[in-house]
């Protein structure tokens, strides 16, 4: 038999190589998390702050110091939301206990009504959505926020050094690489506009679904109304279910609060509110929905969750979009962008 040296046309020596990359980077985004994750965040800090970055530039006329000012505001930001969750945490905390009752004495009564000649039994169901459960994800919650907020600094010296960068990179290229300057350049505008773009709408439609979820939260009394406003944040950068899965712990502090009528006000509302953003108002600011492919998409939020938990499953999403617009700006990996596409081009395209 002759010697099999490739694998669908792949070089077994190829395969292997690329087999051996792959491991020793999962193990760096593991053992490198410290490092990695708050670079990570800096890049796509960089991408959210640059649109407004050069408008301020052309108004005022030096971009370290236009970088300087929404630098300044985003840790202002930051600072205060961070002091008020902590203060609507130990609020919702205190209420706890009480709450527990109120929750268990829902869950009789409706174990104690009967549909159809059949009583329903919420024994399993109580212990993994109570009022305890939504308590530990919240402590959870705010536990991965304080690792991550722990390395702050070393987010913002990244974030300094990108912008630095940003400036001086492209003459460095265009004396390094006098031919090939043209190719990174088209990449850069091409999968940079892309980036921002999609960063920039991802965050704004984030964050007006969030202001109008506190609003409603607030408006119905619910505890730790901003707590769950910054989770549905968060999770509304996980796609299709993100901003549902934001919903439950409302829903279920509801039920203990509310009379049905109340409470199905409440769900609506919340629904009605994660549709219109999701549906109607981010394809009006984007031009077009997520064109990634639904099981690229679970795999994605998967693997990062794995490696990196709730945050990695926040990025995850960002960085496969970024991974996606820079394959599709180059030639040879082009036809891998389109694989990953939900809705890839016609022939005729």
């Amino acid at each position: 038999m002759g010697k099999v040296d490739r694998f669908y046309g792949v070089k077994l020596s190829t395969a292997a190589n690329v087999a051996i990359l792959l491991l020793v980077s999962v193990l760096a985004l593991i053992h490198l998390k410290s490092v990695i994750q708050p670079f990570v965040v800096a890049i796509l800090l960089f991408f959210l702050i640059y649109p407004p970055a050069q408008w301020l530039e052309k108004r005022y006329g030096h971009p370290l110091m236009a970088y300087g000012i929404l630098v300044f505001l985003t840790i202002g930001f930051i600072s205060v939301v961070a002091v008020l969750l902590y203060a609507n945490l130990q609020s919702f905390s205190d209420q706890v206990p009480q709450l527990t009752e109120q929750f268990h004495a829902k869950v009789a009564w409706l174990e104690g009504l009967t549909l159809f000649g059949y009583s329903i039994e919420l024994g399993s169901v109580v212990d993994q959505v109570g009022v305890e459960s939504i308590e530990a994800m919240s402590k959870n919650f705010l536990g991965s926020l304080a690792s991550f907020t722990g390395g702050v600094l070393t987010t913002l010296i990244f974030l300094i050094f990108i912008i630095l960068e940003a400036e001086s990179l492209p003459n460095r290229l265009r004396a390094a690489y006098p031919d090939q300057v043209a190719r990174f350049e088209n990449i850069a505008e091409g999968s940079g506009e892309s980036v921002t773009t999609y960063v920039a709408t991802r965050a704004s439609v984030a964050f007006g679904q969030s202001v109008c979820v506190a609003l409603i939260l607030f408006f119905f009394g619910i505890p730790g109304w901003l707590l769950w406003a910054c989770i549905a944040f968060l999770l509304d950068f996980v796609p299709y279910i993100g901003g549902l899965i934001a919903t439950i712990p409302p829903i279920i502090l509801g039920f203990v609060l509310f009379e049905p009528t109340t409470l199905a006000l409440l769900v609506v509302l919340l629904v009605a509110n994660q549709q219109t953003w999701g549906g109607f108002i981010e394809p009006q600011l984007s031009g077009q929905r997520l064109d990634i492919s639904p099981i690229a998409l679970l795999l994605l939020v998967a693997f990062w969750g794995w490696l990196w938990g709730l945050m990695g499953m926040v990025l995850g999403v960002p960085l496969g979009v970024i991974m996606k617009l820079a394959l599709e700006n180059d030639e040879r990996t082009k036809p891998m962008a389109i694989m990953l596409s939900k809705n890839p081009p016609s022939e005729e395209e």
